[in-house]
C-alpha cells in the first residue's frame, strides 16, 4: 500500500468502526443499567407502600389492607408484579393475589437491609426483584422480623431493550458509511498541496518549470526549500562541467594543431602523429559538444522518437547503400522521451549502425508501450552471455575495426537518464536491442 491517502483512509476507518461498536456497546450497557435502576426504583416504591398497607396487632398477626396496596397489579391474577412477607423462619405471613406461582427464595439479612437482584423464577422467568428486611415493634415492646419480597417479570423491559438494541445498531450501521466519505473528502482537501507538489515536481521532469512553488503549507516548506536549493546546485554544478570541458578543448586545441602540423610528412611517423592527433581533436569536439547539451534527466525536455529515427534510417540508407538495407519502422509519431537528441541520436545511431555494420539487410524498429525493439536478420550475436557486452571494451566480432564503445555508450546514455538496455536473441536467429526509456 504505497498510497498516503489510503493507509489514513483505512486506519481511520477501521479506528471509526472500533469507535462505533465500542459506542453502541457503551450505550446499549448504560440504557440497560439506568432502566433496571428505574426499575428497581419503581419496586422500593412498592415495598414503602405495602409497609404503609401493613397492620399487626398485639397476638403479632400481619394482615395488609388489599385497598391499601399501592399498585393495583398486586391484585391481579394475570399480572406481572408479585409481593409477599416471609417470616424470618421463612414462612410466608402473606402474598399478594397475583403470586400465583412461587417465587425465588429469599434470603435471611440484617434489619433495614435492602437487596436488589435479578433473578430467574422456577419457570426460567427473568425477574428482578427487591428484598427489604424490617423490625416490626409490638406493643409488648417485642420486635417482629420479616422480609417485604417484591418481584416483577421483565420479559416486556428486555423486550423493549432488545428492540432499542436494534435501533441503536440499526442507526449507527446506517450513519457509518457516511464518515468515510465525509474522511475522504477532508482527506483530498487536506492532501491537495501534496498532490500539488506531486504535479509540479513531473513539470520539472518533463522541463515545464524549473523550481517548486513557494506558496505551499509552513509544514511543507523546508521541503520545498530543500528541492528548490538541491535542483539550484545541480544546475550549477552542469554548468561547471561544461565550462570545464569547453575550457580543456579551447585549451588543447593550440597544442593539437602544433602537433597535427609536425605531422605534415609523408613518413610512417607523420602519418601517425596526423591521424592520432586528429583523432583527438575528433574527440575532444564530439565530448565537448556532448557536454554542451547534456542535462539531467528532470531538465530534459521531451522530444518526439519517430522524426530521430526517421533522420538516421534515411542516412544510413543512403551510408549503406550497397548492402541494400531496409528499414520498418512501427513507432507512434506522437510518442515522445525526456532526453536531449544529441544523446537520442547517439545511443539509437550506435544500435543501428551496428546492425548494419554486421550484415543486416533487414531492420524492424517497433514500440511497445515504452519499450523500443531494434531486431535484426544479421548473424545474431555469439553463443555466450550477451550482458557483458555492455561493457566498454567488449566486441561480439572482433574481426570488424571497431574499439567495443559503442554499445557500452547505449548502456551509459540509458542509465544516465533513468532507463535500460537489454540484449537478446530474435526469433529468426539475429540480433535484438531491447530500449527501456524512463
Amino acid at each position: 500500500m504505497r498510497s498516503i491517502s489510503s493507509r489514513l483512509l483505512i486506519g481511520t476507518s477501521v479506528f471509526i468502526a472500533i469507535f462505533f461498536v465500542l459506542l453502541a456497546v457503551t450505550i446499549s450497557y448504560s440504557v440497560h443499567k439506568r432502566a433496571e435502576a428505574a426499575r428497581f426504583d419503581a419496586l422500593k416504591g412498592v415495598v414503602y407502600g405495602i409497609l404503609g398497607s401493613i397492620d399487626i396487632d398485639d397476638n403479632a398477626k400481619l394482615t395488609v389492607s388489599a385497598g391499601s396496596l399501592p399498585d393495583d397489579a398486586l391484585n391481579r391474577f394475570n399480572s406481572k408484579l408479585y409481593a409477599e412477607i416471609i417470616s424470618n423462619d421463612r414462612s410466608r405471613l402473606w402474598k399478594s393475589n397475583s403470586s400465583i406461582r412461587p417465587l425465588p427464595q429469599t434470603n435471611i439479612r440484617p434489619i433495614n437491609d435492602w437487596q436488589f437482584e435479578k433473578v430467574a423464577a422456577q419457570d426460567s422467568t427473568e425477574l428482578l426483584r427487591v428484598q427489604y428486611v424490617v423490625a416490626w415493634e409490638l406493643g409488648n415492646g417485642e420486635e417482629l422480623p420479616f422480609i417485604v419480597h417484591v418481584a416483577e417479570n421483565v420479559e416486556d423491559l428486555s423486550s423493549q431493550l432488545r428492540r432499542f438494541d436494534r435501533v441503536l445498531w440499526f442507526g449507527l450501521l446506517a450513519v457509518a458509511p457516511i464518515f468515510p466519505i465525509v474522511q475522504w473528502i477532508m482527506l483530498r482537501i487536506s492532501l491537495k498541496p501534496m498532490r500539488d507538489m506531486g504535479q509540479q515536481i513531473e513539470q520539472i521532469e518533463q522541463g515545464q518549470r524549473d523550481s517548486l512553488s513557494k506558496e505551499v503549507p509552513k509544514e511543507l516548506e523546508p521541503l520545498t526549500s530543500g528541492l528548490n536549493s538541491l535542483l539550484g546546485a545541480e544546475r550549477e554544478r552542469h554548468l561547471r562541467y561544461r565550462n570545464l570541458l569547453g575550457d580543456l578543448s579551447h585549451t588543447l586545441k593550440t597544442p593539437l594543431s602544433v602537433l597535427h602540423n609536425m605531422g605534415d610528412t609523408n613518413t610512417d611517423s607523420g602519418r601517425t602523429i596526423r591521424e592520432q592527433t586528429q583523432l583527438m581533436q575528433s574527440s575532444l569536439e564530439r565530448y565537448a559538444q556532448r557536454a554542451s547539451t547534456q542535462s539531467p534527466i528532470y531538465l530534459s525536455p521531451s522530444i518526439r522518437l519517430a522524426p530521430c529515427i526517421e533522420r538516421l534510417t534515411r542516412s544510413l540508407t543512403k551510408l549503406y547503400d550497397s548492402q541494400n538495407v531496409q528499414f520498418s519502422v512501427e513507432v507512434n509519431n506522437e510518442f515522445m522521451v525526456r532526453i536531449h537528441e544529441a544523446d537520442l541520436l547517439e545511443l539509437l545511431g550506435n544500435v543501428l549502425e551496428n546492425a548494419c555494420k554486421y550484415g543486416a539487410h533487414r531492420i524492424t524498429i517497433s514500440l511497445e508501450g515504452s519499450t523500443l525493439h531494434v531486431t535484426d536478420d544479421g548473424p545474431g550475436w555469439p553463443p555466450g552471455d550477451l550482458a557483458h557486452y555492455l561493457d566498454r571494451g567488449a566486441r561480439a566480432d572482433t574481426q570488424t575495426i571497431g574499439q567495443g564503445i559503442g554499445l557500452a555508450s547505449v548502456h551509459q546514455i540509458m542509465t544516465n537518464y533513468g532507463g535500460r538496455v537489454e540484449l537478446s536473441r530474435a526469433a529468426n536467429g539475429g540480433a535484438e536491442v531491447v530500449l527501456y526509456f524512463a
